[in-house]
């Protein structure tokens, strides 16, 4: 009764209906957050596709090649398809959403995908970033989102260690392997 009594004082209950409001609307924050780094993604990506005679796909369109990336938590939210010679690179920015109470905070990431004939799944380090090869791709992960300046030269870093590979041969991605 005693507990009862002191949730029932006014300044409680005020305390109460602040934290209920909060939480309603902590999800309505986080995607309208998402939404406007989503608007000032898009130009700066438009502009990059249009550089590399590529495509751009929005959120719901966007997503990974590869099976593994394809199940990774954060969503796909744009994707760039290009080609770099006989080779079909994608890539792809992707949000992870940190629940945090007090502010809307996302994590990027995006990852940059290339078909490849199959190879046997392996891992392989290169000076920057690992490349992993697994059901017909090869692709790495890279943390924050896409930056134009620097992605053509990590592309053709990779691109250029793939073509010393032996047996690795660029493929269409759309083909059944």
């Amino acid at each position: 009764m005693e507990i009862l009594a002191s949730l029932l004082q006014p300044h409680v209950m005020v305390v109460i209906a602040i934290s209920v409001v909060m939480a309603a609307l902590l999800p309505h924050r986080r995607a309208r957050a998402r939404s406007e780094a989503l608007a000032s993604r898009s130009p700066a990506m438009a502009e990059l596709a249009k550089t590399l005679d590529g495509s751009l796909s929005g959120q719901g369109q966007a997503g990974a090649w590869s099976p593994r990336l394809q199940r990774s938590k954060p969503e796909a939210e744009l994707s760039l398809d290009f080609r770099r010679g006989p080779w079909h690179v994608r890539v792809t920015e992707a949000c992870n959403p940190k629940p945090r109470f007090t502010e809307a905070l996302l994590e990027y990431e995006h990852w940059i995908e290339i078909a490849t004939m199959p190879v046997p799944t392996r891992k392989m380090r290169l000076e920057f970033f690992p490349l992993s090869f697994e059901d017909g791709f090869v692709h790495t992960v890279c943390q924050g989102q896409v930056r134009p300046d620097e992605l053509v030269f990590l592309v053709d870093t990779i691109l250029e260690t793939l073509d010393l590979m032996p047996g690795v041969e660029p493929r269409d991605p759309t083909a059944v392997v």
